[in-house]
Order: C-alpha cells, then structure tokens, then sequence
C-alpha cells in the first residue's frame, strides 16, 4: 500500500514536466517571418474574409511595398498569460494607398483591415 502514493506523486510529477513543457512552447511560439506576414496581408486585400465586409481589392505583390510591421500583445487575459501576439503590416502602394493589416501572429488569419481602401 506504501507504493501507490509514490506512484501517484511520480504521476502528477511527469504530468506537472508536462504541463510545463506545453505552457513553455505556447509561450514562445514562433511568429511568421517578414515575407510570409507581406504575403498574407495581400492575400487578405484580395481575398478578405468575409466577416470583415470589405471588398475585394486587385493587388499585384510587386506593386507594393512593406511600410510597417509592427508585432503587438493580443488583448484579453490568457492571451497576455500566453503572450499571444499579432501583427499589423502597413503596405504602400504605387497609388500612394496605405492599407494596414492586423493579422494573427502565428497563422496569417486576417483579423482587420485599416486604411484608405476599406
């Protein structure tokens, strides 16, 4: 009887490393690289969501170029907790627009688009 407390402590031990290990990665997940978050912010632009409900704007990836990028803290508790990121690119065009994307830092999932063509 003796040996089941310490095979249940083993238990709850692997499971707390476990735990750990999880909470470790999601904490500090990689974010996409400049080129991949530029890719989604134009497919965005030419293929919104449509919960966003804006139009679909014709987009050539070599008419544009990045203005910003800038990575920020989502809102909410666990998303602070887990330091959730997401990203918003600014592009110019050669009209002179300059749409600002907000996108999820981790998969490129349109979030809002800003600026001069919403």
């Amino acid at each position: 009887m003796l040996k089941k407390p310490t095979n249940l402590k083993k238990e709850v031990f692997r499971i707390l490393v476990f735990l750990i290990i999880c909470f470790a990665y999601v904490y500090q997940k990689p974010i996409m690289t400049t080129e991949k978050a530029t890719g989604y912010a134009v497919l965005c632009l030419n293929v919104p969501p449509k919960e966003l409900g804006i139009k679909a704007v014709d987009i050539n990836f070599d008419d544009i170029t990045m203005e910003k990028l800038s990575i920020d803290t989502k809102y909410g508790f666990f998303n602070q907790f887990t330091n959730q990121r997401e990203l918003s690119v600014t592009l110019k065009t050669k009209k002179g627009e300059e749409p600002t994307v907000r996108m999820d830092a981790y998969n490129g999932k349109c979030l809002e688009v800003t600026g001069p063509l919403n």
